[in-house]
């Protein structure tokens, strides 16, 4: 099971470099397009239109309760407890990331988004949980 819980972490690494270029491509279709000016990206100053905003605060949010999901793993592994529990919950709170990204990125809901938050910190607190036993 520790080559499976491996797995879903680099998939969510993956997910995560797909955020990043996603996040690039936008800023440079609204660059061309004249909405944000280049120089706006040197020190996030000045204006920017709300769906860069929104995209990069997405972006940076995966460096939250994700670097606890991480972590989570990482302890799940040294401690030895790679169980299909673990796997289970590694494979919901990737499935709540995506499902946050999903409503932030689109119809921006903030109580949908919430919900997938949320399932997503009781996701991880039941790795740590996990590792307590």
């Amino acid at each position: 099971m520790q080559k499976e819980l491996i797995g879903v972490v680099c998939f969510y690494y993956l997910y995560i470099i797909y955020l990043m270029f996603f996040m690039f491509f936008r800023r440079k279709k609204r660059i061309q397009e004249g909405v944000v000016r280049t120089s706006h990206f040197r020190a996030y100053v000045g204006d920017s239109s709300e769906e860069l905003v929104i995209i990069q605060n997405h972006f940076n949010n995966q460096f939250q309760i994700p670097v606890m999901f991480m972590l989570a793993v990482i302890f799940t592994l040294q401690q030895g407890n790679a169980s299909t529990t673990a796997f289970v919950f590694s494979i919901v709170f990737v499935i709540s990331r995506i499902a946050h990204s999903y409503v932030h990125l689109t119809y921006n809901n903030v109580i949908h988004r919430a919900l997938c938050y949320f399932i997503g910190v009781v996701s991880v607190l039941i790795l740590f949980v996990l590792n307590l036993f």
